[in-house]
């Protein structure tokens, strides 16, 4: 076995056991207060971002003959991070309402014009436990009311956070590779996991197409010991794993910055030797 095998075989071995500790999270919630969708879910907008749902208290408003919708699997998110969802309306609608089985609270969504499917992006809590969720979807159309909602049923898998936190979820199976430069330029992906500076590689996923569903990487520094100076975020596309494409979204949080959430998508055949650049931040 090469190197590199052994490498990425470690990788794989550490995603399967972070999936484990993920899907310990227990469904149920414990009696009293009912908690809140922000546990979980702090934003959800367009994937443009021209649209940024409003969230409203209580329970989310009863199917009153809308539209129905469908979306698109998105089996597995991280705390910190963001997932994509497409919702296929069986009818224009210009009105979205999203929530969280179990969860108080609801985000609500009003696009300026009727569409037959928009793609929306969720970010995750950076405190959102291990959890087994069921997101909820409905639409409406203009001046009418919800169809009934589809659901999604969605694991939170907890990962490191702190001063710096970049991470990646992608749609597909196939091997994404998320890779960081820290101030020092010592990089952080899977061939070196933990660089002098503290950054540390705790999810790697579909190490060479060693499918693990996933989907999900996470580089991060901790609390008061990111270096400060520039820091460079690239993604690799290792391999395709004879898939047409692969859509991704990179989050990344920086202590005292806003969010920030880029999108993307891959196509062809995948290049180990290729990297596709991200951001570049300075803390």
């Amino acid at each position: 076995m090469s190197a590199l095998q052994f490498i990425r075989k470690q990788g794989l071995a550490l995603a399967l056991a972070l999936a484990w500790v993920g899907a310990s999270g227990c469904d149920s919630e414990p009696s009293g207060t009912l908690p809140d969708i922000q546990d979980i879910v702090t934003r959800i907008a367009t994937a443009d971002g021209t649209v940024v749902g409003v969230l409203h208290e209580g329970g989310r408003p009863a199917a009153a003959g809308g539209p129905s919708v469908t979306v698109d699997a998105t089996p597995t998110a991280i705390n910190g991070g963001s997932f994509q969802v497409e919702a296929i309306g069986s009818a224009p609608f210009t009105r979205v309402v999203v929530s969280v089985q179990g969860l108080e609270g609801y985000y609500e969504l009003t696009l300026p014009a009727p569409v037959s499917s928009a793609d929306l992006i969720a970010s995750v809590s950076r405190q959102a436990h291990p959890s087994n969720s069921t997101f909820l979807f409905g639409a409406a159309a203009q001046g009418g009311g919800l169809g009934a909602p589809a659901s999604s049923a969605v694991r939170i898998i907890r990962v490191a956070t702190g001063d710096v936190q970049a991470s990646v979820w992608w749609d597909a199976p196939t091997d994404v590779d998320l890779h960081v430069i820290d101030p020092a330029q010592e990089e952080v992906y899977f061939a070196n996991r933990m660089s002098a500076s503290g950054g540390v590689l705790d999810l790697d996923s579909n190490p060479a197409c060693n499918i693990d569903g996933i989907n999900n990487e996470n580089i991060v520094w901790p609390t008061g010991g990111a270096p400060t100076g520039s820091y460079t975020v690239n993604l690799v596309y290792f391999d395709d794993c004879g898939e047409a494409e692969s859509k991704y979204l990179v989050t990344l949080q920086v202590v005292g910055q806003s969010p920030k959430i880029f999108t993307g998508t891959f196509t062809g055949a995948g290049n180990p030797s290729l990297d596709r650049l991200i951001t570049q931040f300075t803390r």
